[in-house]
């Protein structure tokens, strides 16, 4: 399959709110256009697999954004409704813009097509924009909103849109205040309840270690020793923006290991010294410390995960999952009675943002797992004072 990007953009200007008709009439004078176009080869295909809103802030790198969403298109071809926020300004102001996405298919080079439109509001009209949005949505297909940002505290214009989203999607190694944005999202996320699905591409980066830290279950001799854990220790990349915060990332790894060995979180337990910060956890067979160490920020390695340990009661056993040194592998390593054994190793890939974004949409019920870990998650960044 040979893809590519085709734009094609008719800018649409209102003043007093967005005509939808004009859009709609755009939007099918460009499809004529392209059908004209391509009359000579084997044509082109409008399609609509989802809708797709995208709220973002004027200050966003337009040229990645549009990188993002071609990658989407490959995959998922539909509507993409572009809504960049500016703040900044005390006019009001919506401006609309409509394109095509196109990726050619097969040895006849059919364009299937994806369109776009992009609203640009400014001021107090961002509160209105979701009454603009929601009648630009195709009906009888799937409707997910990419976030990107964190939603504030009684943002009425978040939840207009959450309501109309099958799926939200997020992603919490970009907050700009990890601790404080990571307990709004676990509010968030309790407050919409069943009403709204969440999804967090940082949750989709932990898939590979989960699986590798589960597999050690599935080998009969390391359930005895797993069954006394009594400390674990994850050391993590510290996030860019607030390097003496924990990385979401981390917090989400605990929270997972907790919420699935159901270990509870003690009060007035944690505490933080240099780059380390320590909780107690009571867990079935005993308390667990839970220790988070940041280590020496690397280049590009922005709030990555760099080990997980897990310890027992026997120190004489323990497991780790590490990352290789020039980010590429995943490793396991387990001590049993003093030897090593044998480990795995998981080619780690790093996916772009708009690989990821893909991903979410073939997920379709709630993520409950990844909700008790949020949780929990949450409750560990309370912890830290």
């Amino acid at each position: 399959m040979e893809t590519q990007t085709h734009e094609s953009a008719v800018p649409v200007s209102a003043t007093k709110g967005i005509d939808v008709r004009r859009i709609e009439k755009e939007l099918a004078a460009m499809w004529q256009a392209s059908t004209t176009e391509g009359a000579d080869e084997a044509g082109v295909v409008r399609a609509c697999a989802l809708n797709l809103i995208v709220y973002t802030t004027a200050g966003e790198d337009r040229a990645q954004l549009d990188e993002m969403l071609a990658t989407v298109n490959e995959q998922h071809p539909g509507r993409a409704l572009v809504l960049l926020a500016d703040y900044a300004s005390s006019a009001a102001r919506l401006e609309a813009y409509v394109s095509s996405r196109c990726r050619v298919l097969g040895a006849h080079k059919r364009q299937v097509c994806g369109e776009q439109v992009t609203i640009e509001a400014v001021g107090s009209s961002i509160e209105t924009a979701a009454s603009a949005i929601a009648p630009l949505l195709v009906p009888d297909v799937p409707v997910f909103l990419w976030w990107k940002d964190i939603p504030h505290y009684e943002d009425k214009l978040f939840n207009r849109m959450a309501r109309m989203a099958d799926r939200v999607v997020i992603d919490s190694a970009a907050f700009d205040h990890p601790r404080a944005d990571l307990l709004r999202l676990a509010a968030v996320v309790r407050e919409l309840g069943r009403e709204t699905r969440i999804s967090d591409l940082n949750w989709g980066r932990l898939t590979s270690w989960r699986m590798l830290l589960a597999s050690f279950w599935d080998v009969s001799e390391y359930r005895a020793p797993l069954e006394q854990i009594n400390h674990v220790t994850i050391e993590y990349d510290p996030p860019d923006v607030a390097p003496a915060e924990i990385a979401p990332k981390a917090l989400l790894a605990a929270g997972w290991l907790a919420s699935r060995l159901n270990w509870k979180v003690m009060a007035d337990t944690a505490s933080r010294e240099n780059e380390t910060s320590r909780f107690t956890l009571a867990a079935p067979g005993g308390p667990v410390t839970i220790e988070m160490r940041a280590m020496q920020d690397g280049q590009g390695e922005d709030g990555m995960l760099a080990s997980l340990t897990l310890d027992t009661t026997n120190a004489d056993a323990s497991f780790t999952v590490s990352l290789s040194r020039d980010g590429k592998r995943l490793e396991t390593g387990a001590s049993l009675d003093g030897a090593q054994r044998a480990g795995r190793v998981l080619t780690y890939e790093q996916k772009t943002e708009g690989q990821r974004l893909s991903r979410e949409f073939g997920l379709v019920a709630r993520d409950v797992i990844y909700e008790e870990a949020l949780a929990v998650a949450a409750q560990l960044a309370e912890a830290v004072k």
